[in-house]
C-alpha cells in the first residue's frame, strides 16, 4: 500500500482576498444603495477554507486575537488565561 503522505501537497503560505463593500441599508433605506455621495459604508472580507484547520492549525469556536496596524491584519490564536478568581 502506498504511503500517503507522498501525495501530500505543501501548505500554500500566501492567500489573497478581495475586501467587499457594503452600504447600510438598514438605516438609510434604498437612497444608500443608488446614491455614491452616502457615505455610510462598510468594508467586509470573508476567510474561509479547510486551509485554516490543516495549514494554519486554527479550530471552529476558537477566539482569534486580530492585530489592526494601518493597511495591515494580523490574526493569531488569542492566548486565554484561565480565570483565577
Amino acid at each position: 500500500m502506498a504511503d500517503a503522505n507522498l501525495k501530500a501537497r505543501p501548505p500554500v503560505t500566501e492567500r489573497f482576498i478581495t475586501m467587499q463593500l457594503k452600504r447600510d441599508i438598514g438605516r438609510y433605506g434604498m437612497r444608500a444603495i443608488y446614491d455614491e455621495s452616502c457615505e455610510p459604508l462598510h468594508l467586509w472580507l470573508k476567510i474561509a477554507g479547510r486551509w485554516l484547520i490543516h495549514d494554519a492549525g486554527f479550530h471552529a469556536g476558537q477566539k482569534l486575537h486580530v492585530h489592526v496596524e494601518h493597511g495591515k491584519l494580523t490574526i493569531t490564536a488569542a492566548q486565554i488565561t484561565p480565570d483565577c478568581g
